[in-house]
């Protein structure tokens, strides 16, 4: 995550803090000028403002709000409307506890906003290494000497806690450290049984997180944690209760094993996959065809949580639930981004839609189209603005339907296609734009994440 501390060390920006907490975690910034901007935030944002106009209701309460509506802190543009960040208000944040900060007047606003993206950015590809680091060790630990304890001290190290194999009376079978499980554990473990559910259980208090996830046959993986838990250590736990599962069941192969396999090869992780799949006999094709799908899993195929593969030809007549089938393509080179693509522009009345290879961009020349597209993007990636385009054009500039597809809020997507707009010198209201922008993202599939390799070391 993103703290105020990082745009605070940023010299270029000649950030000062006034007053309050710098570690708190910031996750999008915000202009506004209004009196009660609350209704446009979310929580976790930097809300940047000149004070412009002073609020009718006076500083103390317009603060009041913003903490009320989660906001991370306050970024005050000195030099304009005000040479300095106004006393009441200072005294407002600081009773409220609410970090301050002021921006000077050659710091465009836009520089802090860009900044913080390139954070999240470096902080998501750190985040995706460290999963990948995760997941490669738990699959060496499990191939490995007494690989379920491996696999558990391998598990209990990623989330700093410890980690359990309980059987469905709450036995331990095995465990990271000789430790008794958490009374509330197996209170849910029970309340998860009495539900008839092979799912999963969490429980996260102000002192730490319980979680309880299904393994193979009658074994279930607790892990005790920290509150907050990184992504990696979510991640691996997932990974650690398919591989355990693995363990204690052989020979047979659950679907957790087959979903791992599959986010293995969605993730880029290809290598992993293949070890995995063979010490569980289980059928990769290669070439591959990625699939995303939703509501019932197709028939037929390695599936996933969200992914499945299939081999080249798969047909798909019949198939239940949505689906967005990819082209075929070498397993090492797996990239789910046309299955992405075909899923967005799924319906209830074409259920199933193909990446097709006679579609416009196919027809052209691959090397201009590519050219242009890259020109015509300019900015998109380095922004994180790709996901919020390709849902708003895919549903026919349908923002309220862009931002269900995305899982945030309408005020999200329309704050953020206006940066596109800003970033591509375009109006999306305008018709050649969007056909222009469309044909562009289908010609760019999206920048892949730095790819860990057995050996290669850590990404920075």
């Amino acid at each position: 995550m993103v703290q105020l501390a990082d745009l605070l060390a940023t010299d270029a920006l000649h950030l000062r803090l006034v007053g309050g907490d710098p570690a708190v975690t910031v996750r999008w910034v915000a202009t506004s000028e209004l009196d009660d901007p609350t209704p446009f935030l979310e929580g976790g944002e930097l809300l940047l403002t000149t004070g412009l106009r002073t609020p009718r209701a006076g500083w103390a309460r317009w603060v009041g709000r913003l903490v009320a509506a989660g906001a991370a802190g306050v970024g005050f543009g000195v030099g304009l409307s005000h040479a300095h960040v106004p006393r009441t208000l200072v005294s407002a944040a600081a009773a409220a506890g609410l970090p301050l900060v002021e921006v000077p007047v050659p710091t465009p606003f836009i520089a802090v906003s860009r900044r913080l993206a390139d954070l999240l950015r470096r902080h998501e590809h750190d985040a995706e290494a460290a999963a990948a680091r995760v997941g490669r060790d738990l699959t060496a630990a499990a191939a490995g000497p007494d690989g379920t304890t491996a696999v558990l001290r391998r598990t209990a190290r990623a989330v700093a806690g410890t980690a359990w194999l309980l059987d469905d009376d709450g036995a331990v079978l095995a465990a990271s450290a000789p430790v008794a499980p958490p009374a509330a554990a197996l209170e849910g473990l029970q309340r998860v049984r009495a539900q008839g559910a092979r799912a999963a259980w969490t429980e996260v208090s102000a002192t730490g997180s319980l979680v309880l996830r299904a393994g193979g046959g009658s074994r279930w993986l607790l892990v005790a944690g920290a509150p907050d838990l990184p992504r990696a250590a979510r991640a691996g736990i997932g990974t650690a209760a398919a591989l355990l599962g693995l363990l204690t069941t052989r020979p047979e192969v659950g679907q957790e094993v087959r979903a791992c396999v599959v986010e293995l090869v969605v993730t880029g992780q290809a290598d992993l996959a293949v070890r995995l799949a063979a010490a569980t006999g289980t059928a990769v094709p290669d070439p591959v065809v990625v699939v995303r799908w939703s509501g019932t899993a197709p028939p037929g195929l390695l599936v996933g949580d969200r992914y499945a593969l299939a081999a080249p030809g798969v047909r798909t007549e019949g198939w239940p639930g949505r689906a967005g089938v990819g082209r075929p393509g070498p397993l090492a080179a797996a990239d789910p981004s046309d299955a992405d693509g075909a899923f967005a522009r799924t319906s209830a009345q074409r259920p199933v839609v193909h990446a097709d290879a006679r579609s416009l961009p196919a027809l052209l020349d691959p090397g201009a189209l590519a050219g242009w597209a890259r020109q015509r993007l300019a900015g998109l990636d380095e922004h994180g603005l790709r996901p919020t385009l390709a849902a708003f054009l895919a549903h026919h500039g349908a923002r309220q339907q862009a931002a269900d597809a995305l899982g945030v809020h309408r005020n999200t997507v329309r704050q953020r296609l206006r940066h596109v707009e800003e970033v591509l010198g375009v109006r999306l209201d305008d018709p050649t734009d969007r056909a222009e922008l469309w044909l562009a993202l289908g010609a760019t599939p999206p920048p892949a994440p730095p790819v860990q390799h057995p050996g290669t070391g850590a990404a920075g």
